[in-house]
Order: C-alpha cells, then structure tokens, then sequence
C-alpha cells in the first residue's frame, strides 16, 4: 500500500535510514526552534476559534489545531483556521492516512496469516488490488502536497518549510524527489493525530481533575501574568511540563505501540523470539505499571517533579525523555521535540485563555465523562467525545487572541 515507502512501515534499511535523517536535520531541538513563533501563533488560533464556536466538537477542534500546525511546518501552507482549501487538503490526507493505518494493524489481512499469499497475481487478491490503487492515490497528492511546498519557497515566502529544506538538502542525503516528499507526508500522518488525540485526553484530565488545573493555571498567572505564552517560557513552569508528560503517560495516543522486526534471534527469559518476528511493545501497560508509577489510573503531574515542585525528574531515566509515548530504540519519535512544543505552548494557551469545565445536561447537573471509553482507530486511540465548557478567564480575551 505505500510501495515500501512509508517510514513507520519499513524495515531499518539503507532508505530508512536516509529518511529518518532527513526528519532529524528537520525537527532537532535547534531546527524546531524556527517553528516556536507560528506554533505559539496557532495556539493562539485555537483559543479564538473555541471562543467563536462553544459548542464545537472538542475532538475535531483539536484535530484542526494539530493539523494545521503540521501543516504549515512541512509546506508553508496557510493557517486551517483561515484557508478552506488548506482544510480540505489535509482532509483528504487525514483520509489516506486513517486507511494506511488501519493496513499496518497486525493481521488486518489474510496475507498478514499467510505470507506465501503474497506471490498471487493482482486478479485473485482483492487485497493487493487495493493496495496498489491505494499507493497511486497517495503518491500523486503527496507529491502534488510537496511540489507546493517547494514552490512556495522558490516564490519568496519567507519561511523555509520542511518540504522546502528538504528538496534544497536531499541530495547530501541520497534521497530522490519521491522519497522526500513520502517521508513530509509520513511526518504528517504520525504527528496529526496523535497530537490531537494527546489534547483531546488533556482536556479530558481538565475535566476530571480541577485541582490540577487550577495548580497549572496558578503557575502560569505568577509567571505570565495578562501577556499569552511563548516557547520561551518552557523552563519557567515546570508544572506545565509535568502535566505535558502526564497526558502523554495517562493515555498514549499509541497504545501498543509501533512494529519492530528482530533482526536476529532474541533469548527472552526462557522464551526464544525468532528473527523476523514483529514485536509491538505495550506503551500503555509501560506507562501504567504500579512499580513505576503508583495509583496509574490517577492523573498526576507531580510525579513527574522533584519533591519541592521546581524541576523535572525521570521515573523511567532508561527511556529517552522518560516519554515512552513516543517510542522505544531506533523507531523513536524523530518529531518528539517539535511535537513537545506543540503540546506545551497548546495546552499553557488554553489554561491561560480558559477554565475548562463540565458541561450540563437539560437539568443542570453536570456531566461527568468516563476516562475508559475510547475511539479504537488501529494502530492510535483517543477519548471518546465528551462536551465541555471553554470560558474565557480574560473579559478582552478577544481583543488579546490572534485575528483568525
């Protein structure tokens, strides 16, 4: 289905390890700094777009936010907020990706059972005839996607999208024209939506524990003050940082995680794992394992934070960032870092723009969501839909938030 061209997807060859590059010259922790204005920016267009719309789907609300600020990262494209054909764009890729997705589950096919299978011809495969048109759509509009984002820098625009970098860079990489624009559309398709999945469950934990948000909401007026967030205030609320991680430890947006493949037999305890087996960690039963995290089930960012509160401790030192969220060994995150500051400036813009409340039903009582139900979508899972009540903590707040 993606002609052994999409990232997540690929055993560890010599392309994989080409493309991987690339994603790491684009989003290290100094390159994502060029991106902090627009992130902040985008946030900003959240909070205004929740003000316009109270009775907005949270999830979708969320999604478009994510999106866009992927979008506009890898192609120079316009806000979502501002541009309908930006949003239809990246509805159809969110539609190509939600299938490809779906494929990558373990055994969502009878050939995924039976390999052999693999040698029919096209005429008796359904499944390889799907595959095969499902590539050619892909190919085509994340080409078109790429070509566009080229252009927008070979027009002037002032900001170097990845795309852009990419075709500039490509060839101190060894990659071909279709390879750099497959590995932007693979940056979109793992960032989207398990970002706005991250947010939806951030809200959710608003929701059911005001406390916290009170705490997080307390940091930022003594640091912030009426003035919005920007990246620049990372370091100065560590809570913040904490309730990033907790989210993310609370529920993973990927809860079995990615496929890995044994590149040789492995001696497990007693067990033996032969080669070319496909191993798919558990990030969810990682991140909710008493021993390193007590009361699991329990939204809690201070476990996250030093005794007195005022700076970052690792539970899990042995894993990268202590974020097993996104990941384990050579398949780690590439965008970890892009994607942390998305999250951070999101959620401080909301904390500091609204109180995230429940909302009512027709009697007056309040409803309270279930942490449990979940929307399964293969390979990532979000908090299924509630409502709730964004209201403004600023009476100007429309006059302090980006014009959308």
């Amino acid at each position: 289905m993606s002609g052994s061209l999409n990232l997540s997807l690929m055993p560890a060859n010599a392309r994989w390890k080409r493309m991987r590059r690339i994603i790491h010259e684009g989003f290290n922790p100094r390159a994502t700094e060029a991106y902090a204005h627009m992130q902040a920016e985008e946030a900003g267009r959240l909070c205004r777009y929740l003000l316009q719309h109270p009775d907005c789907d949270v999830y979708h609300a969320m999604e478009r936010a994510a999106a866009s600020v992927i979008f506009r990262a890898l192609y120079d494209a316009p806000s979502l907020f501002s541009s309908a054909t930006a949003e239809e764009k990246v509805e159809e890729l969110n539609r190509q990706m939600d299938a490809s997705l779906h494929a990558a589950m373990p055994l969502a096919y009878l050939v995924d059972t039976f390999p052999v299978m693999k040698h029919l011809p096209s005429w008796v495969a359904p499944w390889k005839r799907y595959g095969e048109a499902h590539f050619k759509r892909v190919d085509v509009f994340t080409t078109g996607l790429y070509e566009e984002g080229c252009h927008s820098k070979l027009q002037g625009g002032k900001a170097k999208g990845f795309a852009a970098v990419s075709e500039e860079t490509r060839a101190q990489f060894n990659l071909t024209s279709q390879e750099a624009a497959w590995t932007a559309g693979v940056v979109f398709g793992a960032g989207s939506e398990t970002s706005a999945s991250t947010m939806q469950a951030f809200v959710l934990a608003m929701l059911l524990y005001p406390a916290v948000q009170k705490k997080a909401q307390a940091e930022i007026d003594a640091i912030l003050g009426p003035s919005p967030p920007i990246l620049a205030d990372k370091d100065k609320l560590p809570y913040i940082q904490a309730l990033v991680k907790e989210t993310l430890r609370w529920k993973p947006p990927v809860t079995g995680g990615f496929p890995h493949l044994t590149s040789e037999a492995v001696q497990w305890g007693e067990y033996v794992i032969p080669k070319d087996t496909i191993i798919m960690g558990s990030i969810w039963s990682i991140n909710h394992d008493p021993a390193v995290f007590p009361s699991p089930s329990v939204f809690h960012p201070g476990r996250f934070l030093t005794p007195d509160g005022t700076s970052l401790r690792a539970p899990l030192p042995h894993y990268h960032d202590d974020d097993v969220a996104y990941g384990h060994g050579r398949r780690l995150c590439p965008g970890r870092h892009f994607a942390n500051n998305m999250l951070f400036l999101e959620m401080t813009y909301l904390l500091w723009a609204f109180d995230i409340l429940k909302a009512q039903d027709a009697d007056g009582v309040e409803i309270t969501p279930d942490d449990m139900q979940f929307v399964d979508k293969g390979l990532s899972c979000r908090p299924a839909d509630f409502p709730c009540v964004f209201r403004p903590r600023q009476a100007n707040l429309n006059q302090i938030l980006p014009i959308i």
